[in-house]
């Protein structure tokens, strides 16, 4: 159906090759996001052991492999696993990498990363063991395969020369039989869609979209359909917010009067409130003579002497008493009780003999007589 395929490209990633010198785009789709192909010149290669290691703790063990060897603070890499638990792994350092794509004026709402080692070439079949030569968008990289694992990678921005071929050879370890001239290729190698790594994503860095092309059809109909159930919902919903608005405005109108009512009748409160409050403000504070009364009264009169009279405001009093056993929580219980006093308390002055007692004074007394 073509607008199946048309729907297809628009939601797949634009794919480019990075080469240390230009890019180049890639057949792919007309999406947001970004499928950037690191080219071999940008990455380093490293085999991976991980014959020991549980299958889903072998990422974690390339990673850390990655970051010991690696030149510089910010690898990335993609790995493709081959049977037994070997891997051959490239990486490349991401802050070079996003440098170059903005050099280039390269953007997109999301850059996923695969190495184009793992784009290119196929991998050796079962127990195989050969050397081969691949002509790459840019530069040669030479392979070593043995007994189906990848053992060596090695890049040259061209054809190796007579001595750089035989000293790869020695480094890898060649099968017997491989010849001792590099072979001569018919051209680049293409660059496939999808790593030709047996597992599904190869990429440590990069990227679930890879296998995804097989299934977008499918993921296209089913967008569809979620859209025309949003879309049916969306409508529903605003139906009934129409609905509920419409009741919301009859059931207001019943109600208007009755709390036309209840907010008047509020707002008077209100009023006589305030109006009370300044009233009680204009009620007279004790006067002395009234408090010297009170005082009189609260203190044994053949136990306790007044030595200091101090009111600092109108609403608290310090008292000094001279008394011969004194006994703070008694004078602090009898002055509680007193309609005149609150928050009493006592503080004893063991040298001079003397108790201090502070109490703030109570303002809802009746006025005094004149």
């Amino acid at each position: 159906m073509p607008w199946l395929k048309r729907l297809q490209r628009r939601f797949s990633p634009r794919r480019m090759l990075l080469g240390k010198e230009s890019s180049q785009p890639l057949e792919g789709g007309d999406g947001d996001a970004l499928a950037c192909v690191v080219s071999r010149g940008l990455c380093l290669f490293l085999p991976v052991d991980a014959s020991k290691a549980p299958e889903k703790e072998r990422r974690s063990l390339a990673a850390l492999a990655i970051r010991r060897a690696s030149p510089f603070p910010d690898p990335e890499f993609g790995v493709a696993w081959l049977p037994g638990g070997h891997g051959a792994a490239w990486y490349w350092s991401r802050s070079r990498v996003m440098d170059l794509l903005a050099e280039r004026h390269v953007q997109a709402r999301r850059v996923d990363f695969v190495p184009e080692a793992l784009l290119v070439g196929t991998p050796a079949a079962g127990d195989e063991s050969r050397v081969e030569l691949l002509q790459l968008q840019e530069g040669f990289v030479a392979r070593a395969w043995q007994q189906g694992r990848l053992v060596a990678d090695r890049w040259w921005p061209q054809a190796p020369g007579p001595d750089e071929w035989p000293a790869f050879l020695r480094a890898a370890g060649p099968p017997t039989g491989a010849q001792p001239v590099p072979p001569t290729p018919t051209g680049p190698a293409p660059i496939a869609p999808r790593p030709w790594s047996a597992r599904k994503r190869a990429s440590g860095t990069l990227t679930g979209l890879s296998g995804l092309d097989s299934h977008l059809p499918r993921v296209a109909a089913g967008i569809g359909l979620l859209v025309v159930a949003i879309a049916a919902m969306q409508a529903g919903s605003m139906l009934r917010s129409g609905i509920d608005i419409w009741r919301a405005r009859q059931a207001a109108q019943d109600l208007d009067e009755p709390l036309k009512r209840i907010l008047t009748a509020r707002e008077n409160a209100d009023r006589d409130m305030a109006a009370s409050r300044q009233l009680l403000a204009l009620q007279p504070r004790r006067g002395t003579i009234a408090l010297l009364a009170e005082t009189a009264r609260l203190l044994p009169a053949a136990e306790a002497q007044v030595r200091q009279w101090n009111q600092t405001t109108p609403e608290t009093l310090e008292v000094t008493l001279v008394m011969s056993e004194p006994d703070p929580q008694k004078l602090v219980a009898a002055w509680e009780e007193s309609p005149m006093f609150t928050n009493v308390s006592t503080a004893l002055q063991p040298r001079s003999g003397e108790i201090v007692l502070r109490a703030d004074i109570s303002g809802d007394a009746a006025p005094v007589a004149p």
